[in-house]
Formats: structure tokens, sequence, C-alpha cells
């Protein structure tokens, strides 16, 4: 058996469910579970997403499942002592998330409870329509579905901005400055004729005031009426667009990801993080910058 814990905000949760159908892929003869205990108690983002927003399938770990190889987590905070203790069994393979890519995610020839956020798409490129079929929404507003036909008129660039949490973050901030933007966009009208700018973030007014200048005479607009558990329609969104700018937060690198266009640029910040020798790997199309 195999069993995928799913936790974090929606673009984590995005990342395991990925790993979930690689490994079902991959160990076609085993049981392949995810478990979602870890969110009683969970304090941020919107809880468990991917049952609302996808049609996905998936079997639920039960209690007895979690304690033959792992630890019956039945709260958020009995996970993270555990965790940060470095508490675990021989049967669970905890990332090491400063490592990048991990070879052994495929030869556990035992039963295995994978712990980690498998942020690479090595992990399940090889799946990818399976992928991209399985996050295909449920529900697209009428407001979203009409904006999509005018996307479809246009060659559009959406850009993403990340800050609210990110701002002061020690690990994430920094990163996607002004400056950035102003990078990534001067390289997209040098490699395209672009002629539509579609901006989201949880901080409109920020860009409105601090990209609106860097777009002088583009057609842009300001996606400003997803909020909350609409939010994920933002993701659908950029997904729709031809070219991606993306910020440093699992949400964005989604929205570029599902970008099916032949033709598609992304581009991405050079650094993920500010971990001074972070192996996180950027898919090697995409445009470091």
């Amino acid at each position: 058996m195999k069993i995928i814990k799913i936790l974090g905000g929606l673009g984590n949760q995005m990342f395991q469910y990925a790993l979930y159908l690689a490994i079902k892929d991959s160990y076609q003869d085993e049981k392949v579970k995810i478990d979602t205990s870890c969110f009683r108690g969970y304090p941020l983002h919107n809880g468990y997403e991917l049952d609302k927003l996808f049609c996905i399938d998936a079997d639920e770990a039960t209690f007895m499942d979690k304690l033959k190889i792992a630890y019956p987590y039945t709260h958020y905070h009995i996970w993270q002592v555990l965790h940060k203790l470095g508490i675990k069994r021989a049967t669970m393979l905890v990332e090491n998330a400063n490592e990048g890519y991990e070879e052994n995610v495929f030869h556990t020839e035992h039963d295995c409870y994978y712990d980690g956020y498998w942020q690479n798409e090595r992990y399940f490129k090889f799946i990818r329509p399976k992928v991209l079929q399985a996050f295909s929404p449920k529900v697209i507003s009428e407001q979203n579905l009409m904006f999509c036909k005018k996307i479809r008129q246009h060659k559009c660039v959406s850009i993403h901005v990340r800050r609210g949490d990110y701002v002061n973050h020690p690990l994430f901030g920094g990163i996607c400055d002004k400056a950035y933007y102003q990078r990534a966009i001067t390289y997209i009208q040098e490699q395209t004729d672009c002629d539509y700018y579609i901006i989201f973030s949880n901080d409109i007014k920020w860009c409105e005031e601090n990209l609106s200048a860097l777009l002088m005479g583009k057609n842009v607009v300001f996606v400003n009426w997803n909020k909350g558990k609409d939010s994920y329609q933002d993701m659908y969104l950029m997904s729709r667009c031809n070219y991606n700018i993306i910020a440093n937060s699992s949400f964005s690198w989604w929205g570029a990801w599902l970008n099916d266009h032949e033709d598609k640029i992304v581009v991405c910040p050079t650094k993920w993080n500010n971990i001074k020798f972070s192996k996180f790997e950027l898919p090697l199309s995409w445009i470091k910058i």
C-alpha cells in the first residue's frame, strides 16, 4: 500500500495529488490512497479543497491503513510535533525539500507513506494528460466563462503577483519585486506580439500603483472578482492565457503549468526561495529572469 499525505494550500495539494496519480500509475498492482486527516486543526488557507474544486477520484486511507505504515495523525498539531522532532517509521518517505528531486520516490518496494510537497514536475510529467484532466474545474462562474471568450480573442499574458503574507516572508519574500516584473514584462514584449495583459493578485491596489506604468498604452485588466474560495478560478484564467509571468508560489506555478498552448512562454524568477543553496527545480523550458 502507498499513502500520500495531503496538506497545505491549493497549489501544494495539487502537487501532492499529482504525485498520487503518478504513484498509482507506477504501482498498478498496489493500493494507493491519500491521507487528508492533517487538515483537522489546520489554521491556514481554505482547508482541503481538491474534492470541492475538481472531479478527482481518490481512496481515503483509513485509521488502520495509517497505523500500519505511518502514524494515525488525527490532528494537524500531532503531525506538526512529530515532523519537527524528525520522528518517522521505516515505511515513511519524508521529503527533504532542500535536496530537489528524489529518485527513491519510485523505488519503494514496500508499503510507503509519502510525506512532503513534491514540487517538481519530474514526479508527474510523464502522466501530464492525466494531471490536466484531473485538474479541470467542476464549476466556472458565468463571469469567468465570458472573460475566457475575451481571452481567446487576443494574445494574452497573465501576470500573477503574490503579496500579503509574502511581503515580509523570510523564505519567499523580496524575490518577485517590481524590478522582477519589469524585466519579465520587457522580455515578453521583446519575444511576442501580445496585446492583452491580465493581472491577478491578492493585492490589486499595489499592482495598479506599480505595474500600470510598466504597461502604458497596453490593454490591461485587473482581475478582482474571484475572492476567497472562488480564487481558484484565477488559476483557471491564468491557464487559458498564451503566456504567463508568475510569482514564486505554487498557485502561480500551476496556473502556468496547466497552460496547454503549444507556443506558451512562462517567465519565472531565477530563484524560488531564499535558501542559499536551494536545489528547487523549475521546468527546463521556463525562462528564468
